[in-house]
């Protein structure tokens, strides 16, 4: 049997990770400093009842721009002429 999340909690954790996305979308960009980030951070946690302990908080999907296998400022035309 698998694991079951209660879906208000899911609904906040979706929540917090799209306003954290957009925050750390700022971020990146130099609107934002780590200190501004960090209190959005506790910030929205708040908002959403979730706890700055929890391995789903603090975890970016992303960590800098360098990672993974693609950029985050640059994707595919919708042409494909980028694929």
């Amino acid at each position: 049997m698998g694991f079951q999340m209660n879906t208000d909690y899911r609904n906040a954790l979706v929540s917090y990770r799209i306003s954290m996305s957009l925050a750390e979308d700022m971020l990146l960009r130099g609107i934002i400093s780590e200190r501004d980030y960090s209190k959005i951070d506790r910030i929205i946690a708040k908002k959403y009842g979730l706890s700055l302990d929890s391995i789903c908080c603090r975890n970016p999907l992303l960590s800098r721009p360098v990672r993974g296998n693609m950029s985050l400022t640059r994707g595919g035309d919708i042409d494909g002429t980028d694929d």
